[in-house]
């Protein structure tokens, strides 16, 4: 396995979370964003995620805080929050409507997953034809 040199230097814990969640940090970039701006989004939440790496792996939830620091860029991409509102509702709505399910979206934005249930039992929450469970 090779190894991007741009980001050679990273810790290996750094590189397994680039991994991990850059198809799913882009699918939802690209749902709120032209693809251009959207693939600038990420690239801008894991330069920002590489230079205070160490502080991101102290923190409480690493994973919601990239998830934060992600939505951030997604909404300074924009001029707008994604969806319009912005609202924990409609990230989570944008999720659910690319096909993941409660289970997935709780790890990838490192949300508790009873919060994600509540806020897709309330009647905002209607997922675009349905989840498909990735």
């Amino acid at each position: 396995m090779t190894i991007n040199r741009r980001h050679a230097a990273m810790p290996l814990s750094f590189e397994a979370f680039r991994t991990l969640h850059h198809a799913d940090y882009l699918a939802y970039a690209r749902a709120c964003l032209p693809s251009h701006r959207a693939d600038e989004a990420v690239e801008q939440t894991f330069l920002a995620l590489s230079g205070g790496w160490r502080a991101v792996l102290g923190s409480s939830s690493p994973t919601n805080t990239a998830w934060t620091l992600l939505n951030g860029h997604v909404h300074a991409n924009d001029g707008e929050p994604c969806c319009s509102t912005g609202a924990l509702r409609e990230e989570l709505g944008t999720l659910a409507a690319l096909g993941y399910s409660p289970d997935r979206i709780a790890a990838l934005t490192g949300l508790p997953l009873g919060r994600i249930r509540s806020v897709a039992r309330t009647r905002a929450f209607v997922p675009l034809g349905g989840p498909v469970n990735k």
